[in-house]
């Protein structure tokens, strides 16, 4: 039971630091770009930034899971 207990709060740790990592980058990728990614995504429905923003959170995710394994 305590090495499920365990289990569940190391999942719970990696997803809060991969959550801060990832609105980090889209910080960072926003400045490097000028642009508002969530003004644009929400106000004008700008489907293709909402891609790529998808594809840079499993890119982010993919080099994670490889560092924690």
């Amino acid at each position: 039971m305590w090495k499920m207990m365990g289990n569940v709060i190391e999942m719970f740790v990696y997803s809060t630091i991969y959550m801060i990592i990832v609105l980090i980058s889209l910080k960072i990728v926003g400045a490097i770009f000028s642009t508002d990614f969530e003004k644009k995504i929400s106000d004008d429905g700008n489907i293709g930034l909402s891609i790529i923003c998808a594809c840079v959170f499993i890119g982010i995710a993919l080099i994670i899971s490889s560092i924690v394994r």
